[in-house]
C-alpha cells in the first residue's frame, strides 16, 4: 500500500507522509481504518465543547509524547554514534514507550478518565497498546508488545543490578536504535492516523464551530501535580492556553505541530554552548512524523 492509499483510508486529506504504516498488509490496515472511522461516528455525531476541551488535552499530550520521543530517538542515534552505550536502554526504552502512550491518548475506544489517563502505569501502556494494536494485525502487536516488555527489562537492569558485561548481556535480544525508532514511528503515525480520522468525522457530521469550554479541569491537569498541585511545566500551560483560544475542532497530530511549537519544544533542548559540536535536537524534527 502507498502513502496515497493510507491517506484515503482516514478519509481526510493531509500534509503527512506515512512510512510505517504503507508496510502493513493492506487488508489490515483497511479493517483497522473502517473500525476506527465507525467508533469515530458517534463521538462526532454526539460532538460539543466539552468533547472539544477533552480531545484538545488527549491530541496535545499525544503530540507531546510525540514530540519527547523524537528527542529520545535524536538522543540515541548521537549517543550509538558516540559509544555512549550506557544511555541506550534508557533512551531507546522510553522513545518506544512516548509513542505507546500517545497511541492510546488518540484511540476512540479508549475512556478518557482525567488524571488517570495521564498516570498510566508504564504495566498498564504495554498492555493496553499491545492489546489494541491486535486491531491493526495480531503479529504486529505481539511483536511491538514484546519489544516494550524487553525494553522496560533493559532499563531496569542497569537501573537496579548494573551488568559487568556491558550490553552483551542482552545478547540477541538487545534493542537497536533503528528498532526502537521504528517502532517509535509506527505508533506516531497510528496516532496521526486516528486524529486523522477524527476529524474527517467531525468535519462530515458538524459545521466546525466549537470552543474549548465547560472543563476547566481538563488543562489544568497539565500545569499540576495531581496530588500535590505543585508547578510542573508552565509552558504546557500557556501552550495549551494558546489552543483552547484558537481551537475550534479536532486536527491531525501534524498540523497541532506548529512550526513556533516545534521551535520551543526542540529549542529547549539545544545546548546553550554556540561553540558546541555534541547532540543537536534541531537536527532532526521529522524522525518520526512528517511535520511541514
Amino acid at each position: 500500500m502507498d502513502h496515497e492509499d493510507v491517506v484515503s483510508l482516514t478519509g481526510l486529506d493531509t500534509i503527512c507522509r506515512y512510512q510505517e504504516l504503507t508496510k502493513i498488509a493492506d487488508k489490515s490496515l483497511q479493517n483497522y481504518a473502517a473500525k476506527t472511522r465507525e467508533l469515530f461516528g458517534p463521538v462526532a455525531k454526539s460532538f460539543d465543547d466539552d468533547k472539544n476541551a477533552e480531545w484538545l488535552i488527549r491530541s496535545y499530550l499525544a503530540l507531546k509524547f510525540v514530540l519527547a520521543s523524537t528527542v529520545l530517538g535524536t538522543s540515541a542515534k548521537h549517543a550509538d554514534n558516540e559509544n555512549l552505550k550506557i544511555t541506550l536502554p534508557y533512551l531507546n526504552y522510553y522513545t518506544m514507550l512516548n509513542c505507546a502512550r500517545a497511541f492510546i491518548f488518540t484511540l476512540p475506544c479508549i475512556e478518557w478518565r482525567d488524571e488517570k489517563s495521564i498516570e498510566m502505569t508504564h504495566q498498564n501502556i504495554i498492555n493496553t497498546a499491545g492489546d489494541k494494536l491486535r486491531r491493526v494485525d495480531g503479529g504486529i502487536a505481539l511483536a511491538i508488545k514484546s519489544r516494550l516488555l524487553n525494553g522496560q527489562k533493559q532499563r531496569e537492569l542497569f537501573s537496579y543490578r548494573f551488568p559487568a558485561t556491558g550490553l552483551s548481556v542482552f545478547k540477541d535480544d538487545l534493542i537497536m536504535v533503528e528498532e526502537a525508532i521504528e517502532t517509535a514511528r509506527f505508533l506516531a503515525e497510528l496516532a496521526q492516523f486516528n486524529l486523522s480520522c477524527l476529524e474527517a468525522a467531525v468535519r462530515k457530521h458538524t459545521e466546525l464551530s466549537f470552543k474549548v469550554g465547560g472543563q476547566d479541569n481538563l488543562w489544568d491537569l497539565m500545569r499540576y501535580n495531581t496530588k500535590t498541585q505543585e508547578l510542573i511545566d508552565d509552558d504546557d500551560y500557556h501552550r495549551v492556553g494558546y489552543f483552547v483560544r484558537k481551537y475550534r475542532y479536532p486536527s491531525e497530530l501534524v498540523s497541532l505541530g506548529t512550526h513556533g511549537l516545534l521551535e520551543d519544544f526542540f529549542g529547549a533542548w539545544v545546548s546553550e554552548d554556540e561553540t558546541s559540536q555534541g547532540y543537536n535536537p534541531d537536527e532532526d524534527w521529522n524522525l518520526l512524523l512528517d511535520f511541514p
